[in-house]
């Protein structure tokens, strides 16, 4: 009975093994694949991007007719303000 028992030890160990072995294995592998996410709005696709901020300062006057305008004309301020100035180029 005493080297059955061993034997069986013998066994349990070797399983215990292997699957702690796979265990470690299986966290490994979560650990390469997961990528830590990036904060903030993904970019957007080439080509979609507009091309450059420009600064532009407006007093409280201006910016009160400027959010007027663009409201009655159902477009955002930043809308509105491209739209006008592609206009006034043409």
């Amino acid at each position: 009975m005493h080297g059955r028992t061993i034997q069986m030890t013998r066994q349990i160990r070797a399983v215990m093994s292997l699957a702690y072995m796979c265990t470690r294995l299986d966290q490994q592998e979560m650990t390469q694949q997961k990528k830590p996410r990036k904060v903030g709005r993904p970019k957007l696709p080439k080509g979609e991007a507009k091309g450059r901020i420009v600064p532009v300062r407006f007093t409280p006057d201006e910016t009160r007719v400027i959010e007027a305008a663009a409201r009655a004309s159902k477009q955002t301020v930043s809308e509105w303000i491209r739209s006008m100035l592609n206009a006034a180029i043409q």
